[in-house]
């Protein structure tokens, strides 16, 4: 069997719960006796699950099934610092949350099949300044472990929360920004005039499996934007 395969074999294990999130996986040494390979290869498949961001490598110690992204905060596309801090992690409320039918564009742009999601309503604020109002949409049954929470009861980085609470790892995200004039329900949020310029990041997360698991529009003042890219 070469690595290729063992790779697509190992992620079978961990869709099928097999290999748990946050967990190690078996020593290269038991899977290669396992499967009837050189520990060579086995090194292989799994570097290859490392690169795809499925499996974490702890040098020196064993290989754990990732727990997700942490850091991909939306604040990145904003100028939000102050006395010349790093990029502060922001705070976060919920405002409402509740189970809404399947929007038509929403199932085109992220395959859902399912009959009804969560929306969740978020500010996010720092320094107790609102900064950026969301909106988030969740598939459910996969989240409905989340339908009985309070909005105190949600934390303020969500991602974590999923592989928690729903074992739903997010390893992946795409962001699509684009620039409109702030709407009267998202200048209310941010205590800003309507028609005020406005900037939109819009993502499609994505599971362990390549799966769309979260589709979150974020809005934020326009005037602190900003966007850095290294060209090579």
């Amino acid at each position: 069997m070469g690595y290729q395969a063992l790779a697509s074999a190992f992620r079978g294990k961990v869709e099928g719960g097999l290999w748990r999130i946050s967990e190690a996986i078996p020593s290269e040494a038991s899977l290669a006796k396992e499967y009837g390979v050189a520990v060579g290869t086995i090194r292989q498949a799994i570097a290859l699950l490392a690169d795809d961001g499925v499996l974490i490598k702890r040098h020196g110690k064993s290989t754990v099934v990732s727990s997700g992204l942490h850091g991909q905060s939306m604040l990145r596309f904003f100028r939000y610092q102050l006395d010349g801090q790093e990029q502060l992690i922001p705070q976060a409320k919920v405002l409402d949350f509740k189970e809404v039918s399947l929007d038509k564009e929403i199932g085109k742009l992220t395959g859902w099949a399912c009959k009804s999601l969560m929306r969740i309503h978020r500010l996010r604020f720092i320094d107790g300044r609102p900064v950026l109002y969301e909106t988030i949409y969740l598939p459910l049954p996969k989240f409905k472990k989340l339908i009985d929470y309070k909005p105190k009861d949600f934390e303020d980085l969500f991602y974590p929360m999923y592989a928690k609470v729903c074992g739903v790892a997010v390893i992946k995200a795409k962001d699509q920004v684009g620039f409109e004039l702030m709407k009267k329900v998202d200048a209310k949020a941010l205590l800003m005039k309507e028609g005020h310029p406005a900037v939109r990041v819009n993502r499609i997360a994505f599971d362990l499996s390549g799966k769309p698991v979260e589709y979150r529009s974020s809005v934020g003042d326009a005037m602190a934007f900003q966007y850095s890219a290294e060209v090579n």
